[in-house]
Order: C-alpha cells, then structure tokens, then sequence
C-alpha cells in the first residue's frame, strides 16, 4: 500500500503521514549503526559469496580480499582460472523509503570495482595472490584473455533493478542475492558460469529496453531452454519477460531428473579437491580437470565410478584400466594393486596416457588418474598429463613398443552410449 506524505497517517495519531509515522521511519534508517554492525553484515555477505563461489569455481582458483602492494584490499574476491579472470565486488544493501537501494553505495561498488580492474591490469606493481591451498605466487595479467567485473547487490532485492551497469566504460554484471544463489548453484562449474556470462554480455546493449518481472532465474531459465544462448534476443528492440519460466522450469519432470543424474558427477569435484595431496605442480593437472562443465563431469564421474566398481570385483588381474574421450580430450582411469609402489603406479600411469594418446590421434591431451583397485573410505591418488601435440611415426613406434612390453589395451573392450543431459522418463 502506497500512502502520500500529505495524507492521514494509518496509524490513527490524527496527524498526517509526512509529520507522523515517516518522519520516524526516516530517522530510524538513517540512524548510523555501530562499527561492529558493518562489519558482521559485511563478513556475513562475503562468506556467502565465498562459500557459493568455492561450491562452483573450487577453492584453487578463489582469492578472497587480495591485496595491493601497499596492503589495502583489491576486491572482495578474485577468481584466477587460466586465462579468465572475475572480479567481485560484495555489498549488502537495505532498502529506503523509496523502495530503492541507496544509490550512492552502488556507485561506490561500481567504482570499487573499476578500480580493482585498473590496479590488476593497468599498473605494473607486483600483486602477490595466496589462498589457504596455493601458495603464494605472482598474478601475472599477461596470461588474462577474459576480464569479468560483478557487483554483488546481496542485501534487501528492488522490485526493479538493472542487472547490467556501466561505470567509466567498463561493462559491469550486477547480481542481487537471489540471482546469485540460483545463477551459481545451477551453473557450479567455471565452464557453465563463463558460457551464460558470456552469453548475458550479448544483452547489453538491450538492457534499458529488457524488463524482467521475475528477476534474473528466468531469464537463466530461458538460457536454460533454448540452447544455452540469446541469439533470439539480438533481433528485437526491447523484451518483456513475466515472471514464473524459471518456476515451471524446475517442476519439469526431465528437470528434476537432471538434478538427480548430476549427483553423481560431484565425484568428479571430488577428485579436483584431492589433487593437491599429490605434490607441486599439481595446479596445472587440476586446472585441466575442472574444465568440463557438469554434463561432462557426470559423464567422467559415472564411467569413474563404474570403472573403480569393476576394479574392485577383479580377482584375475592385478590392474584394470578405462580409456575414454570427452569434449576432445582422452581420459585414461588405472586401477592398481595397492602392493605396487606408488613409484611404479606413476611411471605406469604415464606409459598407459602415452599409450592412450597414440590410440585416440585426434586429441593432443590425456588426463590420467591412478588409485588403488580397492574401494575404501581412503584412496591414494596419482594423476598424469601428457600433451603432445603433433603425433609422428616416432612416437608411433615407441607406442606400439611400450604397448607390447607392458601389455596396455592389447585387445580393448570398445563401448559406446549415449547421455541425455536432461533425461526423458520412457
């Protein structure tokens, strides 16, 4: 209920609105709080972000308040993958009177956020990133092809908001809690979460003529069902969205079936978190692993399961092995008898991706894991990468000589399937 200042006030005081019950509304918000209550609310808006950010990009690649040379705060986080860098900026905001937030400390985000991309990538001073698994090391803005900037908005939402801004021509993302929620729990994986910002930037130029009435999940959920793209948009002058796609998307039977078939693929996350109990370098194995999105990685974590199910019923061999390729890359599983050393399970995890990698011609890279045949509640992991991009008649050859000394898929079971993404109920 809108009331005007000029009107009798509802409470019954007699007075009116603007000399009774808004003037102590007024006051009551711009009632400065204690030091301790920024602090906490700020904290508790950071941990979010950090806690829903190292679910979807893993705690590898996550900076949480990295730091300038002369000590001050870059941005509330940082997000380093390869070439792809994000910068965040988190706020956590009421609402006025008016029903909007105040805008002054949006800009504030804003500029926070212009400034963070300016130091990382226009000044030549050293930066220094650590989090609690790297160590310490020098961001290097060289390697960065893909900047994205977010302002985090995860206070109290407007009804109506502008999820894109531009601040000193930089292209700014703003996400308010809800979005931020729905967006990196859908999207858990750098991949998928790159694939709809991109694809999201393509709406900018539309953005004063795109009304959304119920927020950003439905327009994920019309990313989400017409090919993961908004190539339709580019072609109108202005969209109206109403409300309710996203909520009648996650009632559709195959929907809720996909949440289900993903389960599984969290094996997959698992393994990426373990990588780092296997020793220096492991960084680079890591990174190539978290690169497929989570379709892939349910594909990879079912066929791992499976493989390490077989594993554990062999009773004939003392090794088992599975090759398989996904989104262009060979993906060698080893299974070994955990009586050999973990010296001789390296050195034959790297014959066998070499192996692998003379099988499958087309892919230059093969990612290798290697852990004991049986399933217990603690495995020992080794990994391997070998990417040899151009495959000759020397390196057939010792292929084929490796491959006959140790035995490595002499006589391969070849299987093929198919995977829907978002399965049908026969």
């Amino acid at each position: 209920m809108k009331i005007g200042r000029n009107q009798p006030c509802p409470c019954g005081g007699g007075k009116k609105y603007k000399k009774c019950c808004l003037e102590k509304e007024e006051t009551d918000y711009q009632e400065k709080p204690s030091k301790n209550y920024f602090q906490l609310k700020g904290e508790k808006a950071e941990d979010l972000v950090y806690e829903l950010a190292t679910k979807s990009f893993l705690i590898d690649w996550c900076y949480r308040n990295p730091k300038w040379s002369d000590g001050k705060e870059l941005c509330d986080l940082l997000v380093v993958f390869g070439e792809i860098a994000i910068i965040w900026q988190i706020k956590d905001l009421k609402i006025g009177n008016d029903g909007k937030q105040n805008e002054r400390e949006v800009k504030k985000n804003l500029s926070q956020l212009s400034g963070a991309k300016r130091r990382l990538f226009d000044l030549k001073k050293e930066i220094i990133l650590e989090n609690p698994r790297r160590v310490k090391e020098k961001f290097d803005p060289r390697k960065i092809k893909e900047i994205y900037l977010i302002s985090a908005l995860v206070g109290e939402d407007e009804d109506f908001f502008s999820f894109f801004k531009e601040f000193k021509n930089k292209k700014i993302h703003v996400l308010n809690k809800e979005a931020l929620e729905t967006i990196l729990n859908e999207l858990d994986t750098i991949q998928d979460f790159i694939n709809y910002v991109k694809e999201k930037e393509k709406l900018f130029v539309l953005d004063n003529q795109m009304l959304l009435m119920g927020g950003e999940k439905d327009l994920l959920a019309y990313y989400i069902t017409n090919e993961r793209n908004f190539d339709k948009f580019v072609e109108y002058n202005g969209i109206f969205m109403d409300e309710g796609i996203w909520e009648h998307l996650s009632k559709r039977p195959e929907y809720i079936k996909k949440q289900e078939e993903d389960k599984i693929s969290y094996i997959w996350d698992e393994i990426i978190n373990r990588i780092h109990t296997s020793g220096k370098g492991y960084e680079v194995v890591a990174r190539e692993l978290a690169k497929p999105h989570r379709f892939e990685r349910r594909i990879l974590g079912k066929s791992f399961f499976d493989a390490h199910v077989r594993a554990h019923h062999e009773i004939k061999n003392n090794v088992f092995r599975r090759v398989m390729e996904v989104g262009g890359v060979t993906y060698c599983f080893m299974f070994l008898d955990n009586k050999k050393s973990r010296d001789f399970r390296r050195e034959l995890l790297k014959s066998t991706c070499f192996v692998a990698r003379g099988m499958n011609k087309d892919n230059r890279k093969v990612i290798g894991i290697a852990t004991e045949m049986k399933i217990k509640p603690s495995c020992s992991y080794d990994f391997c990468i070998v990417d040899i991009p151009n495959w000759g008649e020397h390196e057939q050859k010792e292929m084929e000589k490796i491959q006959k000394e140790l035995s490595i898929f002499i006589n391969p079971k070849i299987m093929r399937f198919h995977e829907d993404e978002y399965p049908k109920d026969k």
